[in-house]
């Protein structure tokens, strides 16, 4: 069973249909996966066969070819990983916009119950919205999002406080991990009659997607392009031909960074031109890896257990878990700045706004709103990377290129928009949708909060100064005198078409700060 404070349970005692449906919408995949684990449970426990769902909707505003890509590409994975199971795994791209709820309706009117993702923010949340609206079953909504849960009855304002939290509660998150393999708790399920399914996609004229097309789209290149020409979304955003999607290729980024890497996190993650990041950030927002599985691995090679916890439990950043310390550096990462993010998006509805940062933050913003920027730059501007900045713009190049920005210059990217906007809100509106729409771990809470953290969110006052007020200031010569851009900036300075990417591996972020948007 899963913990109780992973799960929420709508439209009780409703539904008598005939199958469990999973509804796989952000935990896209087969292991370490609390939704996937809950619907095999109701499913033995109801004696009924289980159908999962894997939608991908095109009915939102940053659908585009390099996130359909991604997302595909572990829809491969997915069937294959299915295909020994009694399982029934759909795997559905939406063609139309809003096609996708009326299959979700009729699934739901052939359902026992519809077990569906939980995810705080963006498409995600909203199907859930729609699923609990639509009544007609009962609807198990599972938090397989971080290592510690959504609820936790309060929000935390920094880092420091979430620690502090987490350094008294470690006994509940570690007892909270999900099964490694739920797939093997399927063997005795009951069959589903496929011709069921076929039936339902007639019933809400929708058409089935066919195998063959998603094998188009993992192709990529001129296959992949041609398929997903057919869709209704955006085609200027290309695919990340070095990145590929799916849970085999994040196992394989994820051992290559634990194996290879790792030991030197501390040290190179805030080096442009060394290749210290995880990368695992795509992975961990479409969910083709848990950041559970991640820890188990952490914590098995290190023979690590709670009682190697060095006290006082202060919220303290190093030093509690008694491990190396570019472990601790990286599970601060991991667990402290990733749930910071996911805990307060799902408590904060406009987490997306202006609206949402601090009060003494928005204070000095506005204060300082009138003072003269040394440069101002259109949207159009800063998307094609047209700054006087010669590393401001290898960085948005790099967006373009990759899907992501190097850990340390992505803080730089956001600081550089917010000086040379006219207003913070037109700052943060720039931030999200330039990431929302390049970035592969675009709409998600982590990188919601990193573009908070630029104006201001989860920091504190500094010394005051022109436009930037109270917060934090950064600057491209400092960035400079600290770290070697000469490279990197010769990688990005040319056109997209051209250019190569700095490392042979450049997954993406890693799992630090980011930033992202909702509309």
């Amino acid at each position: 069973m899963i913990p109780t404070n992973r799960l929420q349970i709508f439209n009780q005692g409703i539904g008598t249909g005939d199958c469990v449906v999973y509804w796989m919408i952000s935990a896209r995949r087969t292991r370490w996966n609390h939704g996937l684990q809950h619907a095999i449970d109701l499913a033995n426990e109801r004696d009924l066969p289980l159908v999962v769902v894997e939608a991908l909707a095109i009915s939102h505003q940053w659908a585009n070819d390099r996130s359909h890509t991604f997302v595909i590409q572990g829809m491969m994975d997915n069937k294959k990983a299915f295909e020994d199971s009694p399982i029934t795994y759909v795997p559905y791209v939406e063609t139309k916009p809003h096609e996708a709820r009326g299959l979700l309706e009729k699934w739901i009117e052939h359902a026992s119950v519809l077990v569906i993702d939980e995810f705080p923010v963006y498409t995600p949340r909203r199907i859930k919205e729609i699923a609990v609206s639509i009544g007609k079953c009962e609807v198990h909504a599972v938090d397989s999002n971080g290592f510690i849960s959504l609820r936790q009855n309060r929000e935390f304002t920094t880092a420091y406080s979430l620690r502090r939290h987490l350094h008294k509660t470690i006994i509940e998150h570690m007892s909270q991990f999900p099964t490694p393999n739920p797939l093997a708790l399927a063997q005795n399920l009951p069959s589903f009659d496929y011709s069921k399914a076929i039936q339902i996609f007639k019933e809400s004229d929708t058409p089935i997607t066919p195998y063959e097309f998603i094998w188009r789209i993992c192709e990529i290149e001129d296959v992949g392009i041609g398929a997903l020409s057919v869709l209704e979304i955006d085609h200027s955003v290309p695919p990340v031909q070095h990145t590929k999607g799916g849970s085999t290729a994040a196992t394989k980024q994820w051992n290559e960074f634990f194996k290879e890497r790792l030991s030197d996190y501390t040290e190179h993650r805030n080096q442009p031109e060394l290749n210290g990041s995880s990368g695992m950030s795509p992975y961990l927002h479409f969910g083709h890896i848990s950041p559970h599985q991640i820890l188990h691995e952490i914590f098995q090679k290190y023979d690590w257990d709670i009682s190697q916890i060095i006290p006082p439990d202060n919220g303290r950043r190093s030093g509690w878990w008694g491990l190396p310390q570019y472990i601790e550096s990286f599970l601060d990462q991991v667990i402290v700045w990733r749930d910071l993010g996911f805990i307060h998006c799902s408590l904060v509805q406009n987490h997306h706004e202006f609206a949402s940062i601090p009060q003494w933050a928005q204070k000095t913003l506005k204060e300082h709103e009138n003072d003269p920027r040394p440069y101002v730059y259109s949207f159009e501007e800063f998307e094609n990377a047209e700054t006087h900045d010669e590393l401001w713009n290898a960085a948005q190049m790099q967006l373009r290129t990759d899907g992501m920005i190097h850990n340390y210059l992505r803080m730089l990217w956001g600081k550089k928009i917010l000086e040379w906007t006219p207003t913070p809100e037109i700052a943060m509106e720039y931030m999200v949708a330039l990431n929302d729409k390049w970035a592969l771990d675009g709409r998600d809470p982590n990188t919601y909060t990193g573009i908070g953290w630029v104006l201001g969110k989860f920091d504190r006052g500094w010394t005051e100064r022109p436009v930037y007020g109270k917060i934090r200031c950064m600057t491209t010569d400092s960035t400079k005198r600290k770290y070697k851009t000469k490279k990197y900036i010769e990688t990005y300075s040319v056109s997209p078409s051209s250019q190569q990417t700095l490392f042979s591996n450049a997954a993406v972020n890693s799992t630090s700060i980011t930033y992202e948007r909702r509309k």
